[in-house]
């Protein structure tokens, strides 16, 4: 029993042993020391203090931390930014730099996510290696996806208009790489964490280059091309609605396709009232109608359900139904009571009226009036619609009843007057 203790003793200090020599090398108490060292210098930014005991390190124990490869990449990207004038010592530090990140991957794995890193640091430089860059970038994204840093995302779409630049790359090339990289950074950008802020200006850099390529007619393509390639595929279908959302160019019929797709594999309160959007630009009422219900209902948010009672008003003013448009407008001002935009369509809905409700010129003039009621309270109320309603108060003025007609039916100007017909509601007499 002594010996099997004995043993299992000497087993356990041997194993301990070996690992300590397999991490900290030959020379442990060197190793620790140069590691020590070379990490107070980095600290204080004293990266040439740091290089000696470094490279140490770097040569008799890397396996001992990941942080020796870390600070590699500090140190070599200080000595690159230090030597601007020698072209030839800069590739040279570029090159020990790449290989740092190799043995990086070699001691302590994760190679797509050091990948990122690696291609982000390479494309800084106009004197690297492109297609090398966007290779490492490439697979890191591709690995990684939701999961990709926001610098190897930037470095992606950098490497990728580089490309473009150097006519080595077409620009529906290009226009792929930002679909992704647009998807992944909206991924982050919709969750909260401590690197919130690096998505959001990653986000704002990838927009920036993407300005040249930027427009409705080129991503239609590209995503029709894709579309009706692979009709079905979920991940397309998803990328689809959202760059086209994002961009403003939902009026094409591949974004309708897919937003329907979308929609009845995954119906959400947002998805249905983006259909009721999209069927309402296209003048079909009665299915803008049934998507905005359908909002209504599979939602609680009170902001949503104004927004969903926006359109459903706007929906039903459409088709016709004008009572029955202002009657959802008002619940929508019953949710949101100072957003602007539900009293502008009220007013809308009262001049389309005009033709309707009146016995004469007067009283048919006088619905312009009640409709300019509403565009002075959505001013009052929301400033961000005070241009458009000032523009809707002087289109709808030149339709007001003039000083005879208000004569010959017993008013003048100023006088209370209620509008009847469906609406039913006080306004004063104005004169055109």
């Amino acid at each position: 029993m002594k010996y099997t203790f004995l043993s299992l003793f000497l087993l356990i200090t041997f194993s301990a042993s070996a690992v300590v020599e397999s991490k900290f090398g030959e020379d442990s108490v060197s190793c620790v020391t140069n590691i020590s060292l070379y990490r107070e210098y980095v600290k204080q930014k004293n990266y040439d203090d740091a290089i000696t005991p470094w490279r140490q390190a770097y040569i008799n124990c890397p396996k001992a931390t990941k942080n020796i490869y870390i600070d590699g990449a500090k140190i070599y990207n200080y000595l690159i930014k230090k030597n601007k004038g020698d072209k030839e010592l800069q590739k040279a530090y570029l090159d020990t730099l790449s290989t740092i990140y190799d043995n990086r991957i070699a001691n302590f794995g994760k190679r797509e996510y050091v990948l990122g890193l690696k291609g982000s640091d390479m494309i800084k430089y106009s004197f690297s290696d492109l297609d090398l860059a966007f290779g490492y970038l490439k697979e890191s994204v591709d690995g990684l996806q939701n999961k990709s840093k926001a610098t190897a995302l930037f470095s992606y779409f950098k490497a990728a208009t580089q490309k473009f630049k150097a006519k080595t790359f077409t620009k529906s090339e290009v226009l792929e790489v930002y679909a992704a990289v647009s998807d992944y950074l909206d991924y982050n950008l919709n969750k909260e964490s401590k690197s919130q802020r690096f998505y959001v200006k990653a986000s704002e850099n990838v927009e920036k280059l993407f300005v040249p390529f930027a427009t409705c007619e080129d991503l239609i393509a590209m995503f029709d091309a894709k579309y009706q390639e692979t009709p079905d595929d979920m991940s397309l279908i998803k990328r689809i609605v959202k760059v086209l959302d994002k961009k403003d160019c939902t009026d094409a019929s591949v974004y309708f396709n897919a937003a329907t797709k979308l929609h009845d594999a995954e119906p959400s309160a947002l998805s249905a009232y983006n259909m009721g959007n999209l069927s309402l630009r296209k003048n079909k009422s009665s299915q803008a109608i049934g998507f905005y219900k359908q909002a209504i209902e599979m939602t609680e948010d009170e902001s949503e359900k104004a927004n969903s009672y926006y359109g459903l008003s706007g929906a039903y003013f459409k088709s016709g139904s004008n009572s029955t448009a202002r009657s959802y407008a008002y619940k929508a001002i019953e949710l949101k009571p100072y957003w602007g935009k539900p009293y502008v369509l009220i007013g809308d809905i009262y001049a389309a009226s005009a033709n309707e409700c009146g016995s004469n010129s007067f009283e048919s003039a006088m619905l312009y009036s009640a409709a300019i009621d509403k565009f002075i309270t959505a001013k009052s109320k929301d400033s961000s619609v005070s241009d458009f309603a000032n523009k809707k108060i002087a289109s709808y003025s030149k339709y007001l009843p003039s000083n005879e007609d208000a004569f010959f039916n017993g008013f003048k100007e100023g006088d209370a007057y209620t509008v009847g017909c469906w609406i039913n509601e006080s306004t004063k007499v104005r004169i055109k």
